[in-house]
């Protein structure tokens, strides 16, 4: 695992077009936006001099305590169900952690059952539901960790 540089994100975009529909995957513009703002961290996979999957992570003030949040996570459709999504969560949330934060948000497809459960499983709970919040008219839940706070 390592972090972003700037000679990756021609291969993180064809990745997240790979990971997830048009109107839902990112464009050119919004994905170099998200991994290069001052308050983002990108963390990238690689498998064989390929990037196999990569998260984007960034936080906000909610009553002034940090929360953070995944922007992104994707790993190439070929690779998962071995452990990387895992392993690129945990290292987001250490990301998280790092930076002070006290509880993670994440929003997920409301027609994605696959990712609602692999993030239950991981701690996430749902708190929310945005109706239309992906492009394609889609909901989206809202699902929060909140952390240890030792």
């Amino acid at each position: 695992m390592r972090g972003f540089e700037a000679k990756d994100l021609s291969e993180l975009l064809r990745l997240d077009a790979r990971c997830f529909p048009p109107l839902i995957a990112y464009s050119r513009a919004e994905l170099q936006f998200f991994v290069r703002h001052p308050r983002s961290t990108t963390m990238v996979a690689e498998s064989e001099g390929h990037i196999a999957g990569f998260c984007v992570v960034d936080w906000k003030l909610e009553s002034g305590r940090k929360v953070g949040h995944f922007i992104t996570i994707d790993v190439a459709p070929e690779l998962r169900r071995n452990g990387l999504g895992r392993r690129l969560m945990q290292t987001g949330e250490a990301k998280l952690v790092e930076m002070g934060c006290v509880a993670i948000t994440l929003e997920v497809a409301a027609n994605n059952p696959g990712a609602q459960a692999f993030y239950e499983r991981l701690g996430y709970r749902q708190t929310g539901r945005i109706p239309g919040y992906y492009a394609d008219g889609t909901n989206g839940l809202v699902m929060r960790k909140t952390l240890d706070s030792d």
